[in-house]
Order: structure tokens, then C-alpha cells, then sequence
């Protein structure tokens, strides 16, 4: 008997979800071993209102800069530890304009 089709979208928890409840999202990297912490509102500027879990697909480690090795997971630090951490925050985003050529016979 043939599995059911389960919908795609059901339940998910997405960066403003996130940003809602007040927590930060913690990445670090499996292979270097850097940990970063990240509003979940500049995520979502930067790659739109995505499920937190596939955050970690659209980014890269920033030291080791290898792909597929960053875990995440959201955390809601006390007050005493929200002294502590370094916020990574956006501070511009970036558009390349690329240009193509065509030949025209003539």
C-alpha cells in the first residue's frame, strides 16, 4: 500500500516564529568549531521567512567556509548570558550587477 502524500508545509516553524517568541539562533560548525549567534529577525531580511531548519542550507561556515557542516538550534538566553554574547548582525547587504553579451551577426 503507497504511503500518503503528508502536506509539506504542516506545522512549521519559520524565523518569525522565531523572532515572535524572543530567542536567538545559535550556528556553529561541526569542523572548525566556531559558534555564532544571530537575531532571527536579520536571518529573515537576509533569506527570507524560511523554516529555521533550512537556515543552515542557505548559509556557509564564515572561517572555514565549507557547506553542510553548521548545526542550529534556538536558544533564549538569561539576562546575564545576553551580556555575554557577540550578536552578528547585518550591517549592509550587497546586490551584484552582472552583465551578459550577445553577438549579433551584421
Amino acid at each position: 500500500m503507497p504511503e500518503p502524500y503528508w502536506p509539506k508545509k504542516k506545522g512549521t516553524f519559520s524565523l518569525s516564529d522565531v523572532h515572535r517568541l524572543g530567542h536567538l539562533l545559535r550556528i556553529s560548525c561541526r569542523y572548525c568549531k566556531t559558534l555564532r549567534h544571530f537575531t532571527p529577525d536579520d536571518l529573515r531580511r537576509v533569506f527570507g521567512d524560511i523554516e529555521v531548519d533550512d537556515v543552515i542550507y542557505q548559509m556557509r561556515c564564515s572561517e572555514c567556509r565549507k557547506t553542510h557542516t553548521l548545526d542550529v538550534e534556538m536558544v533564549s538566553p538569561s539576562a546575564a548570558e545576553r551580556q555575554r554574547i557577540t550578536l552578528r548582525r547585518v550591517d549592509k547587504i550587497d546586490y551584484v550587477r552582472r552583465v551578459t553579451w550577445r553577438d549579433e551577426g551584421g
